[in-house]
Order: C-alpha cells, then sequence, then structure tokens
C-alpha cells in the first residue's frame, strides 16, 4: 500500500511540475507573443531538464570521469642547481664583482 502511495506521489508531483509548464508556456505566449516564446524556449527546455532532475550532457562528463587516470603521487620539487662552471667567458666578468655590493643606484 506505501508503496502504490509513493508511486502516486511521484506521479502527482510530475502532473503538477509539467502542468505549471504548459500554464506557463501559455500565458507567455498570450502576454508576449509567439517571438517571445520561440525565444525563450531554449532556455525554458534547459529548466525543464533541471526541474527534472536531469543536467544536460551528465552521459559525457560520467563517460570522461570514467576515462580519467588515477592522480599520480606528487614529485618532490627540487630546488634548480646552479651551474658548476660559469665558463671562460662569464667567470671573468662574474668573479670580480661576486665580492661587492650592488651599485647605489640599483637599491632605490
Amino acid at each position: 500500500m506505501l508503496a502504490f502511495m509513493a508511486a502516486h506521489r511521484t506521479r502527482a508531483r510530475l502532473a503538477f511540475r509539467l502542468f505549471a509548464i504548459v500554464a506557463l508556456a501559455v500565458v507567455l505566449v498570450a502576454v508576449a507573443g509567439t517571438s517571445v516564446a520561440l525565444e525563450l524556449a531554449p532556455a525554458g527546455l534547459l529548466a525543464l531538464a533541471l526541474l527534472f532532475g536531469r543536467y544536460p550532457g551528465e552521459r559525457v562528463i560520467q563517460r570522461f570521469a570514467r576515462r580519467a587516470a588515477p592522480p599520480r603521487a606528487p614529485r618532490r620539487a627540487r630546488a634548480p642547481r646552479a651551474p658548476r662552471s660559469l665558463g671562460a667567458r662569464v667567470a671573468v666578468l662574474a668573479l670580480p664583482g661576486a665580492g661587492r655590493a650592488p651599485p647605489v643606484g640599483a637599491l632605490v
């Protein structure tokens, strides 16, 4: 008996929702005209799907979710290493300035 009542309640909700949607569409056509109703039809279809608990494209989203690879363990972050030798030409330029403070203009 309870299962029958639950099914009846579900059907009654569905019928009420469909009646409300049809009534809204009739009022929209009567007040604003058919051109406005045709412009709002895609938004109405989306609202209809959401009203019935469905999300457009949910099957595609579920298919993509199944294909996703399991997350990998994050790699240990390493700090970049400085080169061991700067080379002959760069070393000649870098060595004289290595022990000094920066120029005064760079501090401003």
